[in-house]
């Protein structure tokens, strides 16, 4: 199964590490939006939607065989795999995320830039500065906390259309009847899949993070 592209979901994650800095990178309100996503691996097209009033994120690369939900009230991760009616928890995510959080939240140092219009829609440009790592990111977000662009080493993504229409429930829900994909273990070896390849790293002062993939042989 192709990677997905959590680069935006870990954005939104390093929010309380920035507290005080950085706007707030958690929408106001229910999102959808199309976005090219850029990396060493290519480009490709990744869905976005966020539920509000649900507090859960989704990411689904267009085309691609599964998706990831994201609770930011549990902080609970899921891979979903609908071709298999299967779903994988992803500990690993939040825990890497919450370690950058405490590790680069007090070495970031953000900047207004200006302003721009992506998509139709006015948003702010900030730049952001890991001062002890020395790399930079720049991200533009709108007043109402969506972000539109983002420009890290190695990845950047740009929105290409935005809406504020009401997320349908269960477009952010488990589906009802899926089961758990267990993940193999090995001594001395954890979780196998559970790794991010490309690993977990900073983007220039906004934590960034590589893809999930499942383990050896549980492709779709």
């Amino acid at each position: 199964m192709r990677r997905l592209i959590p680069a935006l979901a870990a954005t939104l994650l390093a929010t309380p590490a920035l507290a005080g800095q950085m706007p707030n990178l958690v929408p106001s309100h229910d999102v959808t939006g199309s976005y090219l996503v850029t990396s060493r691996e290519g480009a490709r097209t990744v869905m976005v939607e966020y539920s509000k009033s649900a507090n859960v994120l989704r990411l689904s690369p267009r085309n691609g065989q599964g998706y990831l939900l994201y609770d930011f009230s549990s902080r609970d991760a899921k891979m979903v795999l609908p071709e298999m009616q299967r779903y994988m928890d992803q500990p690993g995510f939040a825990r890497r995320a919450q370690a950058l959080q405490a590790a680069d939240g007090n070495n970031v140092r953000i900047s207004k830039t200006g302003t721009e219009t992506i998509a139709g829609h006015e948003c702010t440009d900030y730049t952001a500065t890991n001062t002890t790592k020395g790399t930079s990111s720049t991200f533009c977000v709108t007043a109402g906390g969506v972000l539109l662009k983002l420009a890290s080493p190695g990845t950047s993504a740009v929105a290409q259309s935005i809406s504020y229409d009401t997320v349908p429930a269960t477009d952010v829900q488990l589906p009802a009847g899926y089961t758990q994909l267990a993940m193999p273990k090995m001594p001395g070896m954890g979780n196998m899949g559970m790794a991010a390849p490309g690993g977990v790293g900073n983007m220039g002062g906004v934590p960034g993070m590589g893809g999930i993939t499942p383990p050896d042989g549980q492709t779709p």
